[in-house]
């Protein structure tokens, strides 16, 4: 099948960065780069072990990976970008939606990093480290 022809590319999704493995108990170690992004798409997918316990954060940086808090645009994928509420966390152990659950956040202005923090030996200590299992979280740019 012929590649599609597209008449312009305004903005486009790249491809999916995974953000944290399924069954990584503590992620935060990989980064993605969303510096000038209008935005990412963000999935929690079920596809590890069910987990006993857990907590999923989005994180950001602007110093390049020095000093991490929580993301502050993270939305579900369905809420108003303007008025919809603004998530501290994904969804935690024991309430993931059968399959998984699908987010988004930005634009993002200046330098900006995102993790997925699981908490736990210093890296993503702003989530809660997973039990027995985790899911796996991956993420697609908007440019």
């Amino acid at each position: 099948m012929p590649a599609i022809r597209r008449r312009s590319l305004a903005t486009s999704v790249g491809t999916t960065t995974t953000l944290a493995a399924a069954d990584d108990l503590n992620g935060a170690a990989v980064t993605l780069d969303v510096t000038g992004a209008m935005g990412v798409i963000i999935a929690q997918l079920n596809t590890g072990t069910l987990g006993t316990a857990g907590i999923d954060v989005i994180q950001e940086s602007h110093d390049g990976g020095k000093i991490w808090e929580l993301c502050d645009t993270l939305l579900n994928l369905g809420d108003d970008p303007f008025t919809g509420t603004v998530l501290t966390a994904l969804n935690a152990a024991g309430v993931e939606p059968p399959g998984g659950a699908v987010f988004k956040a930005g634009p993002f202005e200046g330098p900006t990093l995102i993790r997925c923090g699981r908490g736990g030996a210093g890296v993503g200590e702003l989530g809660t480290a997973w039990v027995t299992g985790a899911p796996a979280v991956v993420a697609a740019i908007i440019k």
